[in-house]
């Protein structure tokens, strides 16, 4: 039996569906349901954050943590099942940038960003002193956390996310317009790997070809 209501379920399917990779993080899994929330809350729709609770890691919606850590098979057959039901009320282009932020971001990295917002931070302290269970409000969601996500919406439009191609190498992530991807070399993935090692890129890294097929890193 799983406790996820049924716009978590639906949500968790489109994952499935759509990004398996980020899905099997548990931990990108919740960032991306929070950022589909988020994202729905600064465009005047309805957004469900019942059940949010504060985590040292990052909000978390605490019925999906705990059907998809207790119950995964039936966790997963009900997300599938939902789904395939009621895929028509997914925003598409909510959840393709909320899955593409959770793409090309780190662990790390998500749980750093998620932690800037006052949803999360407002209750940083008793968090942090290991209180369990810590209640995140929407009405903690504030003018700042608004700022953070419509930057978030410029960063990462449709038009980049349909055209790229991300590239993971150890811990970093490249992102290459689907054209230049096409002619990446064996020479080109040494290059990156070698590039990976260099602690000091940010997640995302934007490479492109020039015109005489060397990388060019932003």
């Amino acid at each position: 039996m799983v406790f996820s209501n049924s716009r978590k379920l639906l949500l968790s399917g489109w994952l499935k569906e759509n990004g398996n990779t980020e899905y099997n993080s548990p931990l990108k899994l919740q960032k991306f349901l929070l950022f589909y929330e988020a994202f729905a809350k600064i465009n005047g729709d309805t957004a469900d954050f019942s059940h949010l609770k504060g985590y040292m890691r990052g909000p978390v919606f605490s019925n999906v943590w705990g059907d998809y850590t207790h119950e995964r098979s039936a966790f997963d057959h009900a997300a599938q099942e939902e789904y395939s039901v009621h895929r028509e009320q997914v925003n598409e282009e909510r959840a393709k940038r909320s899955h593409f932020i959770v793409s090309v971001l780190s662990e790390n990295e998500l749980s750093a960003l998620t932690h800037k917002l006052n949803i999360w931070r407002s209750k940083r302290s008793r968090i942090m002193q290991g209180e369990r269970q810590v209640d995140l409000l929407e009405s903690d969601f504030d003018k700042e956390d608004t700022n953070t996500m419509k930057l978030l919406e410029e960063m990462y439009p449709i038009s980049l996310i349909d055209n790229s191609r991300i590239i993971k190498i150890d811990n970093h992530y490249f992102i290459f317009n689907k054209q230049d991807a096409g002619k990446l070399t064996e020479q080109h993935f040494d290059t990156l790997s070698a590039l990976s090692d260099n602690e000091k890129l940010n997640n995302p890294v934007y490479v492109e070809l020039d015109g005489e097929g060397r990388l060019i890193v932003d």
